[in-house]
């Protein structure tokens, strides 16, 4: 399995941490070496910086051993093939001209991963001098053939790609409401696949069938097609009482004003995210500060309880807020608890 190093929203990544493209234009994913014989991030950055740039280059870097660091959310746009940047996933591997084997076993994998989220084809997977008006550049070093072949269900691949998830379907005629701000209406029932459109808090729909085992979102494995087409996580939505009126339902955030000390005790620690200038509903749009280990403290002077999701406390930092989720919710209430020293 490749060791993946989740960067994106760290402070120390230059460039913005805001969406600023949308991830259904994405058409290609371009393949790129450093030019170097070592590296990381943090030394390219330095590079990125004496170019003048806002942003950095590559949405993944994959180093020498195989380990995978991600830099960039999907949805930032990243400044690896100029004239080509609004459309393009970026990857780049470390070295000039020669690669590791866990290297190209890692790039296989992450360009498969890529490939399912934005709906894209072998051919769709382009060296950086394949781009036009890059027809000159020597990047990525190596031959681009034989890597779309790899890629391909033809192509004697490095590893052997991950089987198709099998979901039961069933004939269903209930209208739901959408209980978050937003809702991506996706091509398959889980949260790797083409988002096909967007709903919005509020709007209903008639959920005309119904998947059971599909992706765990929030511990709920049911997802619902929403008119005929795409899906949707049944986390995130609120059967209504009949055809015409909606079912009264508790809130979609409770807010509680309390203030106290809690104490992570899970075994695998909690990202503290933030900071906010006020209050959010949505602390899991925000960058991770930190990972809090087991038996670190946090202090709050607020508690957020989302009606299916996650319950946080809200901890006053030097000009905002910092945000930390004490465990997750089901119909607005705490079904198991990462912390001790409170109970919502």
């Amino acid at each position: 399995m490749t060791k993946i190093v989740d960067l994106k929203g760290d402070s120390r990544i230059m460039g913005p941490t805001n969406p600023n493209r949308s991830v259904a234009g994405i058409t290609k994913i371009a393949r790129h070496h450093s030019g170097t014989a070592t590296g990381d991030v943090w030394s390219f950055q330095n590079h990125w910086r004496n170019l003048g740039w806002g942003t950095g280059g590559y949405h993944e870097i994959i180093l020498r051993d195989g380990s995978v660091q991600l830099i960039y959310r999907d949805n930032v746009t990243t400044n690896g093939v100029g004239g080509h940047n609004t459309n393009t996933y970026h990857i780049c591997l470390v070295g000039n001209g020669s690669f590791t084997s866990e290297q190209e076993k890692a790039f296989d994998e992450r360009a498969r991963a890529a490939m399912q989220r934005f709906n894209l084809k072998p051919a769709d997977v382009l060296g950086h001098n394949e781009f036009s008006g890059h027809k000159s550049n020597s990047c990525p070093g190596t031959n681009m053939a034989a890597v779309r072949s790899r890629l391909g269900a033809s192509g004697g691949s490095t590893q052997t790609p991950a089987p198709t998830p099998t979901y039961t379907v069933e004939p269903w005629n209930k209208r739901q409401v959408v209980s978050t701000d937003v809702l991506n209406v996706r091509a398959a029932q889980n949260t790797n696949s083409r988002v096909i459109k967007q709903i919005k808090r509020g709007q209903t729909f008639n959920a005309t069938r119904i998947t059971r085992n599909g992706e765990s979102v929030n511990g709920f494995t049911t997802w619902f097609e929403v008119d005929g087409e795409g899906w949707v996580s049944g986390a995130l939505v609120t059967e209504v009482s009949n055809n015409n009126t909606v079912a009264a339902a508790p809130p979609a955030n409770v807010w509680h004003s309390r203030s106290g000390t809690v104490t992570v005790t899970a075994t695998s620690g909690i990202n503290l995210r933030g900071a906010s200038n006020g209050d959010t509903t949505t602390p899991t749009n925000l960058g991770i500060l930190a990972k809090l280990g087991r038996g670190q403290q946090v202090k709050y002077d607020r508690v957020l309880v989302q009606r299916n999701g996650h319950a946080f406390v809200r901890q006053p930092r030097s000009g905002g807020f910092g945000w930390l989720a004490i465990g997750p919710t089901k119909d607005g209430r705490v079904t198991e608890y990462w912390v001790s020293g409170i109970t919502v």
